[in-house]
């Protein structure tokens, strides 16, 4: 399940559709109903991006009860014996959005802490998922570390469509430029189109002509 800011608790739960064969209503199972009954793996992706509301769905769920109410139609779902459930987040602060989770909610799971993926195995991902020759990964890779140390230490990129991720550069992998000046095009395009301040762009573009060894004309794109 993708959390967002605007998930309702209906994805989770479920809610009452009009049949599109009989025009009656009828109570839709939620996505994690369905999972709790049957006795599915679920994973819920971006938790700390939730709604409360939906955060207070999960604690009957996850506490000494283990039952999920379903209020809409006033019934107690217990657990299938296969039933699993798994969460992810990023940190707060440094991705937007994210809230801090209680103490006392992060204590129901066991955590694991991922750290970042180390350079090397960036650099092999983006040639396996992209084709790319190992020099542009290696390019590439550097650009990311570099565009990352200016967000920590400057005020630059401080805005939360700045952030530059490894999913960046997946998506460039997967547009598979074939020349040094491709891949500086599209990264430009990927990472610096969608900065509103100017001077970001900009030091985008400087990052990309230090690390990429091509000076992109944003002109010369359109």
């Amino acid at each position: 399940i993708n959390n967002h800011e605007h998930t309702d608790v209906s994805e989770y739960l479920g809610a009452y559709v009009t049949d599109p064969h009989t025009g009656a209503l009828r109570f839709a199972e939620g996505a994690l109903a369905s999972a709790v009954r049957r006795g599915d793996w679920v994973i819920l992706d971006e938790l700390n991006l939730a709604p409360t509301d939906v955060l207070e769905v999960l604690n009957r769920l996850l506490d000494d009860n283990r039952e999920l109410f379903i209020p809409e139609t006033q019934t107690v779902l217990r657990p299938h014996p296969h039933f699993a459930l798994f969460a992810t987040q990023n940190p707060p602060g440094v991705y937007g959005g994210r809230k801090v989770l209680s103490r006392a909610f992060r204590s129901r799971f066991l955590e694991l802490h991922v750290g970042d993926i180390p350079h090397a195995e960036l650099e092999t991902i983006l040639s396996r998922r992209g084709g790319l020759a190992p020099s542009h990964c290696r390019r590439l890779v550097a650009l990311l570390a570099d565009l990352q140390r200016r967000r920590q230490s400057t005020r630059v990129f401080a805005g939360r469509s700045a952030l530059v991720t490894p999913r960046d550069l997946f998506r460039l992998a997967d547009r598979r430029p074939e020349s040094l000046e491709e891949l500086a095009a599209d990264a430009f395009l990927l990472l610096a189109e969608r900065l509103r301040a100017r001077s970001d762009a900009e030091a985008v573009r400087d990052a990309i002509a230090k690390h990429l060894g091509v000076h992109v004309d944003p002109q010369a794109l359109y």
